[in-house]
């Protein structure tokens, strides 16, 4: 029989505001790979995001991340279903190689550990903060190595992802970032992100809020983000905690209480689109777990995770 390996691999939103390339969230919106041992050269599908945009071929980032850990790509089939939005600042890219590197550690009976798994996916990323959210889940700060500490967060948090019908690369949204910043602009928002991670830490809600801000990339990519400052006008302190941006953009995303959240959601979606703004409004929820695999068809006892 066919060996068969199905990997979800949920979105993510890096930063936080504050934590620029350190923080980020995992949220409970997922793609989902299987990959298949059988004869015949590769074979790849992608339905759902991309369908028809990305490459079904070696090419794809899938693959490449597969080819990590795998001699050759021949006799696999790689089926792609992608729920996450391309090019919005929702970790597309992180889930699909962090999905096709633990496909690889199972298939090629690596038993990496979720380290090396976050080294490898830094390499091909380019930086770890999705990458460490989508491995661990949760909310996750990126420590030297590069490794991934969970951060607990407090109850009643939810998100809302206000995604435009428009794209944004993290190539043309680093571009807007200056090469030099004033120290009093590092000094205000350093003290944010500690004041951010602790009050995540002890589960202080109420305390969010305040250390949301940030000076070192929103400032200059705020302009690439539609409806940015609008949304900012929702910020109660009750309902909506704040808004920052998620990665480069150009999702917003809305700080908000579990309790009125639907009320907020119906609210921001009327008024974007009242402002002729093109999104779409999503519920999200912090992701507890992140990647994970599971084998079908003829499943090793020992390898039930994927990530050693």
């Amino acid at each position: 029989m066919p060996e068969s390996l199905t990997v979800t691999a949920p979105a993510t939103s890096a930063n936080l505001g504050p934590g620029f390339d350190v923080l980020a969230v995992a949220l409970d919106m997922t793609n989902t790979v299987t990959v298949t041992r059988r004869p015949g050269p590769l074979e790849v599908t992608v339905t759902g995001e991309g369908a028809g945009e990305l490459a079904a071929d070696a090419s794809n980032l899938v693959c490449r991340a597969l080819a990590a850990g795998l001699d050759s790509l021949d006799g696999l089939l790689v089926e792609c279903d992608n729920r996450i939005p391309l090019g919005r600042g929702l970790g597309s890219s992180a889930a699909t190689i962090c999905a096709g590197l633990v496909a690889a550690n199972a298939l090629g009976r690596h038993r990496w550990a979720p380290d090396e798994v976050l080294a490898r996916a830094t390499a091909l990323e380019g930086h770890a903060d999705n990458a460490a959210a989508c491995i661990e889940g949760g909310i996750v700060a990126v420590a030297p190595g590069p490794r991934a500490v969970k951060i607990a967060p407090p109850e009643g948090l939810l998100f809302l992802a206000v995604i435009p019908a428009a794209r944004i690369s993290t190539d043309v949204a680093r571009q807007a970032l200056p090469p030099h910043i004033p120290h009093g602009d590092a000094s205000f928002t350093l003290s944010r992100g500690i004041g951010l991670t602790l009050a995540l830490e002890r589960g202080d809600l109420d305390g969010v809020g305040p250390f949301l801000a940030d000076r070192l990339h929103e400032p200059y990519r705020g302009p690439l983000v539609p409806g940015l400052d609008l949304l900012r006008t929702f910020i109660d302190g009750e309902r909506c905690l704040g808004v920052t941006i998620s990665g480069s953009g150009p999702t917003t995303l809305v700080w908000c209480r579990t309790v009125g959240s639907a009320d907020l959601q119906r609210e921001v979606a009327m008024t974007m689109g009242g402002a002729g703004h093109d999104v779409d409004v999503r519920t999200l929820r912090i992701a507890p777990g992140g990647v994970r695999a599971r084998w079908t068809d003829t499943p090793p006892t020992a390898l039930a995770r994927a990530i050693g």
